[in-house]
């Protein structure tokens, strides 16, 4: 409640997404990121544009209604399954979402893994580090490998940054902008990491 005393230009977004229509962000088609992050991505996205994700979900949806391409990477493949049936559902036909399951609760050898290395050899206007967070290292190693895949003038996006200052302190991007607010589908405050290049 504190965060929407001091930004109260989510409040109804805030009350709509998460208490009275309760309802996925998948459903709602937004990223499951800090508000702050999403209206700056409303501004910033272009139609030319490219995106690649590591974990699917509301965000696979928004991207695609607002870029020429997305390629996204999901370990569940109960999940995978929901983002396919919804895609197909709505027409969306602008998305190559691949599955590359990864036990995260027995993560060694996750450096070798397809999941790590499915993201393809092109270089993409936006890379989105989210997805499972059952091993700590996933978002840091990801980011590491999408920092190699990203244009110049591109943007990478990382969820729940607050558990992640080690990607703060060690990037290779011009700068970087935190996003802190409430979110759809979620209880509290979080924050999402845009990093430039």
């Amino acid at each position: 409640m504190a965060d929407l005393c001091l930004h109260p230009q989510y409040t109804t977004r805030c009350l709509v997404h998460n208490v009275i229509g309760h309802k996925s962000p998948a459903d709602l088609e937004l990223p499951w990121f800090a508000y702050a992050a999403i209206d700056f991505l409303e501004e910033f996205l272009q139609p030319q544009m490219t995106v690649c994700e590591y974990g699917s979900g509301g965000s696979t949806l928004f991207f695609a209604r607002r870029v020429q391409w997305v390629f996204s990477i999901e370990d569940n493949p109960q999940w995978f399954n929901v983002i396919s049936d919804q895609l197909r559902a709505k027409s969306i036909c602008n998305v190559n979402l691949k599955l590359c399951p990864f036990d995260f609760k027995n993560p060694a050898g996750f450096e070798n893994s397809d999941y790590l290395h499915a993201i393809p050899r092109q270089r993409f206007d936006v890379i989105v580090v989210d997805g499972s967070e059952e091993w700590t290292r996933i978002r840091p190693v990801c980011f590491e490998k999408a920092q190699t895949r990203i244009k110049k003038n591109g943007i990478i996006v990382v969820d729940d940054s607050w558990r992640y200052p080690e990607i703060r302190q060690r990037h290779a991007a011009k700068s970087f902008r935190t996003f802190r607010s409430v979110g759809p589908g979620r209880p509290g405050v979080t924050s999402t990491d845009v990093y430039f290049y």
